[in-house]
């Protein structure tokens, strides 16, 4: 038997947020439904944290088979010591062979010290998972500049952070039947403690990725009030490419794409972005998409239901005059 024979299973680690799953490891949970009906395995869930009530119950009606549950005061909050500990030793004594995080920053921490110290790969910020049956291996789908890479480790676990917002939760089932299995772990601290916890007042109070309509602003868009004008007539918000954000004309948490935000709201306008791959990521699957651009072969053109040749100084106070009646 080969080494890989001996694992079996898709896991997905769950994150909470009070007494909620967020969305993020929801949606984990449909990817992981899929490719584990795929393989034929369990879709199991690894839940962490204290007094805990009825998350596990909820995660089956939401697809889990197994859910294995770890309550503890010292798992209330993220630390880096205890999660990594759990992770690795359940990990290795159970083998799955998939194992999928979300690409959150506790899914960004946790994740690669885990594959480190299980001596496997990991995929980053995957935007879709698609497996190859035949072979038991999972096909981890990356932007890669302009491209789309795909991923294959030969190591097990084949691990893999995804992108939230890629796909949407999957239907709660509550007729599901499904294993809750609790470990005890006699847990240390370790060197991370927390001393102190301070809520941090937000100061962009706009959820981008709840938007029914978002108008997307470029580097081709010199004035950026007109772009704010479209979005308020359409009663929208407004989202932009890396370079907007780094130049600090708008919020880091307005960023759409591989590294910002995944994106789906009915309407996308784009204004003066040509289309790079590590943004269309992150919006292409948005329900009507409006391209603006001067140049007729940018690459926004390509995924856009329609598209206008020119430049959108020009054109945005057009639509906004139409749609003004």
């Amino acid at each position: 038997m080969k080494e890989t024979d001996r694992y079996r299973g898709v896991w997905v680690f769950a994150e909470r947020k009070d007494s909620q799953v967020i969305k993020g490891s929801l949606e984990l949970l449909s990817l992981g439904r899929g490719l584990a009906d795929e393989l034929q395995v369990e879709l199991s869930v690894l839940l962490m944290g204290d007094r805990l009530g009825g998350i596990p119950e909820e995660l089956i009606y939401y697809g889990a088979d197994v859910v294995y549950v770890i309550e503890n005061p010292i798992l209330e909050r993220y630390t880096t010591s205890p999660y990594h500990r759990i992770v690795c030793d359940l990990i290795t004594e159970n083998k799955p062979e998939i194992v999928l995080f979300s690409a959150t920053h506790l899914g960004m921490d946790l994740a690669p010290r885990a594959a480190c110290e299980l001596k496997t790969g990991l995929s980053a910020h995957c935007v879709d998972l698609k497996m190859d049956k035949e072979n038991r291996q999972l096909l981890q789908i990356c932007p890669y500049f302009d491209y789309m890479a795909t991923i294959v480790t030969d190591t097990r676990p084949q691990m893999a952070t995804v992108q939230p917002g890629i796909t949407s939760p999957p239907r709660r089932d509550d007729s599901r039947q499904g294993k809750t299995v609790r470990v005890e772990f006699k847990i240390e601290p370790g060197d991370i403690k927390i001393v102190e916890v301070e809520a941090r007042k937000e100061e962009d109070t706009e959820k981008i990725e709840e938007a029914d309509v978002i108008v997307a602003v470029g580097r081709g868009l010199k004035d950026m009030c007109l772009a704010e004008e479209l979005a308020s007539v359409l009663g929208g918000v407004l989202g932009a490419t890396q370079p907007i954000t780094d130049a600090g004309l708008l919020p880091q948490s307005r960023m759409i794409g591989q590294t910002g935000k995944i994106v789906q709201p009915k309407l996308y306008i784009a204004c003066g972005i040509s289309g790079a791959g590590q943004h269309i990521v992150g919006m292409q699957n948005s329900g009507t998409i409006v391209a603006i651009n001067t140049d007729e072969k940018a690459p926004i053109f390509k995924v856009a239901d329609y598209g206008i040749v020119g430049d959108a100084s020009k054109v945005i106070p057009a639509l906004i005059e139409s749609l003004k009646g």
